[in-house]
């Protein structure tokens, strides 16, 4: 589900996992609206996306710095979602919250 409970999921690019490929083992971008200040963030680094083990991450808002640890599974199951289409993309949606409209591009390397 793209709603975290503090961050709501526009966007996750990742590295897959070896050991299973419907993972990621690590975040190298993610875009989301924190749903507190309710800023569009674009992290791709500390300190607004941390990897820890498994494809999990600790995201902060720059703005309000609310900070979420998200589960590796949680990050997986949105790419499996968006990719089988269950969750439209940005630009499939007529109004993603704070969104403006922009392509969202999902992506396992």
């Amino acid at each position: 589900m793209p709603n975290t409970g503090l961050f709501y999921l526009l966007d996750v690019i990742g590295d897959a996992s070896q050991e299973d490929p419907q993972a990621l083992s690590r975040l190298t971008f993610v875009r989301a609206q924190c749903l507190q200040c309710h800023a569009i963030l674009n992290m791709s680094g500390a300190p607004g996306l941390v990897n820890v083990a498994h494809g999990a991450a600790v995201l902060t808002c720059e703005r309000c710095k609310n900070r979420q640890a998200i589960s590796g599974a949680r990050f997986a199951d949105f790419v499996r979602r968006v990719e089988d289409g269950l969750i439209p993309t940005v630009g499939d949606m007529t109004q993603a919250p704070g969104a403006s409209g922009d392509d969202t591009h999902l992506h396992r390397h």
